[in-house]
């Protein structure tokens, strides 16, 4: 009885420990987060040098394969055939990728607080941050997931508004009226008015 006892202590102490100190899954988005804000401040480079070097970084952080199944939903990702599944992955990346830059762009004087993370289940984790700009605050919520490769992003809510639920809706509307091919066709007309912009 007594070494049970003793080993239960044992197990609660190191979980203290580990509760206490900052996880692997805080660890990989401040880097990331702290990383894009010292690029964005950066005087040296221009907008375009800016953009690549934040979309090279993201790379790394997000999961890409994963959001634009989720975008989608399973009973709308199961009507596209495998072509246009890498089309429209291709297109969800690089769109999301515009709006990252250009929303984070909108922001001088970043600065970002994390809050306490709040853990899902041992394989996901919520973490609350608040984008400081000036006299603005800004909330935003990175869900993460682990996956073989270490922690990544899966989503993001701003201001209590889930990025992959806005893109959602917008895909819905379009496949439950319209199709496969005329969603493909609108991303494609949207990216190009945006490199032209």
């Amino acid at each position: 009885m007594k070494r049970v006892f003793c080993l239960l202590f044992f197990f609660l102490l190191s979980q203290v420990a580990v509760a206490g100190g900052e996880s692997e899954a805080e660890k990989v988005l401040k880097t990331s987060v702290n990383v894009v804000l010292s690029v964005l401040s950066d005087e040296g480079l221009t907008a375009d040098q800016k953009k690549s070097k934040v979309v090279e970084i993201t790379n790394t952080i997000f999961d890409y394969s994963l959001m634009a199944r989720l975008s989608l939903g399973k009973e709308y990702w199961a009507r596209f055939e495998p072509g246009q599944r890498d089309q429209f992955a291709d297109l969800f990346v690089k769109q999301f990728q515009d709006f990252y830059v250009d929303k984070i762009n909108l922001i001088n004087d970043k600065k970002v607080d994390f809050l306490p993370p709040i853990t899902v289940d041992k394989k996901k984790v919520k973490i609350p941050t608040v984008l400081l700009s000036k006299d603005k605050k800004y909330s935003i919520l990175y869900m993460m997931f682990k996956t073989e490769s270490g922690w990544r992003i899966y989503d993001i809510s701003i201001e209590g508004v889930s990025i992959l639920h806005t893109y959602r809706k917008q895909y819905h509307h379009i496949l439950a009226s319209e199709g496969v091919e005329e969603l493909l066709t609108e991303m494609r007309e949207k990216q190009i008015e945006h490199e032209e912009s």
